[in-house]
């Protein structure tokens, strides 16, 4: 499947945005549908495919990334 640059940065985006989501959280768990759901375990894998987007975003160079990370 090949992506567009727009649909690889719209990806990366939404990935990080569910990230910050899941860090604002307060408690360990969140709320999907009726169901409690350990967040923790999502982390990595949103991680993931901010690093495929960020790789996927160097092959149309030239690319400039700028990110800031948090704790």
């Amino acid at each position: 499947m090949d992506l567009n640059i727009e649909q690889v940065e719209a990806l990366r985006s939404q990935a990080l945005a569910q990230i910050e989501a899941l860090l604002a959280t307060v408690g360990p768990t969140i709320t999907v549908g009726a169901e409690e759901v350990v967040w923790a375990p999502l982390l990595s894998p949103l991680q993931r495919t901010v690093d495929w987007c960020d790789l996927k975003l160097t092959e149309y160079q030239p690319y400039e990334v700028r990110s800031q990370a948090t704790t």
